[in-house]
Parts: structure tokens; sequence; C-alpha cells
């Protein structure tokens, strides 16, 4: 995960239906609990995978899940995540709510409990809480990644390592084996990091300038938080003991 600083909210999500839905939803949470158990539960079929939306994602998120950080050309191959759940009996009032919503890739959706955990989860878009320092990012020579918590004693990052982890390397025989495309994308960039690395390391000795550049520029998209799978290349060795730090943006 990466810090994100989101931007403006779509107009889309400013739609008079959609603020007229969601004062029934107040409404209707302000019930008694005996009249709420006999009341319908409003419902709305606007949508909130807009364009506008979608392109925001783009924007911000640059068009990557925020979860596993897999790259996609753009966010409309992806779900649209609730961060807090909308279903009643949870955060209904949040289903249009701009802050709530984040690209998913499809499959780290439906791994992504729908009850939050006691203390929820870091959140990449809270500028109090960084996803960056808080959590351990720790990637193996054959793909798999570790998350850990910096601060044991952080519940939020405790939970959001161990989501991380379920996402990225499953926690039964299925998804275990489904998620075996997503370390295998992985270990694909990881290696491509440790022959850039390895190349420009042997240009930068024999006094190559001008493929030590070029390799440095192809070292330094890599490794962008435009990329692919930001926070574990970073965490790969070689990127640590032989990168200078202005490499990274």
């Amino acid at each position: 995960m990466i810090n994100v600083t989101r931007g403006e909210k779509p107009t889309s999500l400013d739609n008079p239906a959609i603020q007229s839905y969601l004062d029934k939803v107040a409404s209707y949470n302000s019930l008694e609990d005996d009249d709420r158990k006999i009341a319908k539960q409003p419902k709305s079929n606007i949508s909130y995978r807009n364009f506008d939306v979608l392109e925001a994602f783009a924007r911000d998120f640059h068009s990557k899940c925020y979860l596993t950080e897999q790259k996609f050309e753009n966010p409309w191959a992806m779900d649209i995540e609730h961060f807090k759940s909308k279903a009643f009996g949870q955060f209904p009032e949040l289903k249009y709510e701009w802050a709530n919503l984040y690209p998913c890739t499809h499959d780290a959706n439906m791994a992504k409990p729908r009850n939050e955990p006691n203390g929820s989860y870091l959140d990449p878009c809270d500028p109090n809480e960084d996803v960056e320092e808080e959590i351990i990012y720790t990637l193996m020579s054959n793909g798999e990644s570790y998350f850990d918590a910096k601060d044991s004693q952080n519940i939020k990052a405790k939970n959001t390592s161990a989501l991380l982890d379920k996402i990225h390397n499953g926690d039964d025989f299925d998804s275990k084996k489904k998620t075996a495309t997503l370390r295998f994308y992985i270990n694909k960039k990881a290696d491509e990091v440790k022959e850039l690395i390895m190349s420009w390391q042997y240009n930068k000795l024999k006094g190559n300038v001008t493929e030590e550049k070029h390799l440095e520029r192809k070292i330094k998209n890599i490794l962008s938080r435009k990329s692919d799978f930001t926070m574990l290349l970073r965490s790969l060795s070689c990127v640590k003991q032989y990168l200078p730090k202005e490499f990274l943006d």
C-alpha cells in the first residue's frame, strides 16, 4: 500500500437523487429498533461506478488497486470497494461517500471480509496514518509477500497486515491457489528490478554514462509510486543496499 492524496470529489456523487436516498437512510437509521424491524430499508439503483469516479481513481491512485498495488491500464477493469461496508447494519450512509470509495481488484475485493475487524484498518488516504511506515513489507525470492505491523500495539496496522497477507497469499487451499497469479506477477517484477540494478551497477563501474543514465531512469520508473507493487519492490535488499534515496520518489 502507498499513501494517497485524494483529490476533488467527482461531481456525479453530488446527484440530487443520491442525497434523497441518503435522507431516507438517515430517517431509517433514526427509527427505534422495533420500528426498524418492520420498516423497509431504503434502496438505491443509482450507480457510483461512473466515468468521473473512475477517472479520479486513475488520477489519485495511479490506476492501482489500493490493497495489492497491482496496476491496470485504466481503472475500468477494477471493482469499486467500500472501505467501510455499505450494508445496512453497518454504514449504508457511506455508499456514495467519495472518501469511502477505493479502486480494488475483484479478487482483493472478494477476499476482504465484509465485517470490519475491531479497530478497523489503516486508511491510505488518511494523512494521520502512514501505510508506508506503519507496515513492514517483505518480499521473498519466490514472490511470497509478508506484512507486519511496525508497532505491535497498533491494532489498525496489525489488522491491515493480516488483510494484506490474506489477499497476497491466501488462507486456505483454494485461496492459496487463486492468489498464485498475483505472486507470479510480483515475482516477475522483482526479477526485473534485480536485473536492472545489476546492469546499472555494471555500466556505472565501466563508466558507460549513457547506458547508466538510461538504466537509472528505468529503475526510477519501476520503483515509482505510480508503478506496480511499489512498497514490496522497495523492500528488496538490492534496492535498500545499492540505490541512493533520490531514486525513490
